[in-house]
């Protein structure tokens, strides 16, 4: 320990004798790992960073396979689909969430507006800051919401009401329909929409159109059970799901690629946003090599720096 502090201070007074070097050291170094440090940052937010829920490496993202295209559900598809799993603790259906008219007070801005079962929140292990959240009471899986009630993302009830606690049980109108809020989500809870958490979620409205493809579907694997496992489980009777929720009942074209859909089932620990995700990781990763560049450009930089001025001193021990 007496040597390494020895062995700082001289460094210290080396550095202070010589300004000019150690400013073109210490700015190199700030550029690279600075840059790095960024971008870096950004990567995991969008790619690597599990959501902040209870046990995530658990959650399986179920998507529709289209020539070739990940795509959405129906709802009477995530009805079956529950009926028929036995792999999951628990399967959620959620919307991404889109751009709405909120209206509060009089006022009128606009918000982002996203979906859920009432199982939802339960089935993701998250609990709420105010209130309460949606629950099976609200709204079940035949698509009949018993409750117009609204849930307010931590930051959006900071931003549009002031992060005050009396906001429970007021009413906000969304689209020209009134929901009364009940809760108000955790500060680190973004759902499953990595990148693009919703505003303000209500309850999902299901409806028996077989045709619309709308419904992103999250399961819970059950303890013991791989992602192989729950794969092959959902495949087996895949099939009798696509007959019992295709669209048409007459033979033809399209039907017949109705009934050619695949079923893919994947980790959704880190979360669930493809489009912003095949907007931005090709980016991102050049980016991240780019920096990469720029830092080790910095270091070689430094040693040569500290190259030249140790050739310098060499008569000093000579």
């Amino acid at each position: 320990i007496e040597t390494l502090l020895q062995d700082l201070r001289f460094a210290v007074r080396m550095l202070a004798r010589n300004p000019g070097f150690t400013a073109v050291a210490v700015l190199s170094l700030a550029l690279g790992i600075g840059a790095n440090t960024a971008i870096f940052s950004l990567l995991d937010a969008l790619l690597l960073r599990d959501l902040p829920v209870w046990q995530p490496e658990r959650l399986v993202e179920l998507s529709v396979i289209r020539r070739g295209d990940k795509i959405p559900f129906s709802f009477p598809m995530l009805r079956e689909l529950n009926q028929g799993q036995k792999v999951f603790s628990g399967l959620i259906g959620w919307t991404p969430g889109y751009m709405a008219n909120l209206e509060f007070n009089g006022v009128l801005s606009q918000a982002y507006v996203g979906s859920v079962t009432g199982n939802y929140y339960s089935v993701l292990g998250t609990s709420p800051l105010l209130g309460r959240l949606i629950n099976p009471d609200d709204v079940n899986l035949s698509g009949a919401v018993k409750s117009p009630v609204a849930v307010l993302s931590y930051e959006f009830w900071q931003h549009r009401f002031g992060g005050t606690s009396d906001v429970l049980g007021k009413e906000i109108v969304v689209d020209g329909q009134p929901f009364t809020v009940i809760g108000v989500a955790r500060r680190w809870f973004a759902g499953m929409a990595t990148g693009e958490p919703a505003d303000v979620t209500i309850p999902i409205k299901g409806t028996a159109e077989r045709s619309r493809l709308w419904v992103s579907i999250t399961g819970r694997l059950k303890d013991g059970v791989s992602i192989a496992q729950a794969r092959a489980q959902l495949q087996s009777f895949w099939p009798e799901v696509l007959e019992a929720t295709a669209s048409t009942a007459t033979p033809g074209l399209r039907r017949q690629t109705f009934l050619s859909m695949g079923l893919d089932v994947v980790s959704a620990a880190t979360g669930v946003n493809a489009k912003l995700r095949s907007r931005f990781t090709r980016p991102l990763s050049l980016l991240m090599a780019i920096v990469g560049l720029i830092l080790l450009l910095a270091c070689v930089n430094l040693a040569s720096l500290m190259l030249a001025r140790a050739a310098a001193r060499s008569h000093e021990t000579s």
